[in-house]
């Protein structure tokens, strides 16, 4: 059985999965708010890796960047993978 990493690293990669999204998309983070309906205050610290997202946060922003909201928890894992840490889901 894998280590799995802290959620705080965890979250840092959700975080920068939304941000990698949100720059492809060529969007601030005040227009993925402003588009989203979520407090751009939240995107910024769900970006720095503060925030423990709910659903309802992924599926506002994801519908946004034009992905589906496990899009970003695939990408997390992908970016986890390539950092060289764990990103084996639970079991």
């Amino acid at each position: 059985m894998s280590e799995r990493p802290p959620k705080s690293c965890e979250l840092a990669l959700l975080g920068e999965a939304v941000r990698e999204l949100r720059e492809q998309r060529g969007l601030s983070q005040g227009e993925l708010a402003a588009a989203s309906g979520v407090p751009e205050r939240r995107i910024k610290a769900l970006e720095a890796g503060r925030v423990d997202p709910d659903f309802v946060l992924l599926y506002s922003l994801a519908r946004v960047l034009g992905v589906r909201a496990g899009s970003l928890v695939l990408r997390a894992e992908e970016l986890a993978k390539e950092s060289g840490g764990s990103a084996d889901a639970p079991t």
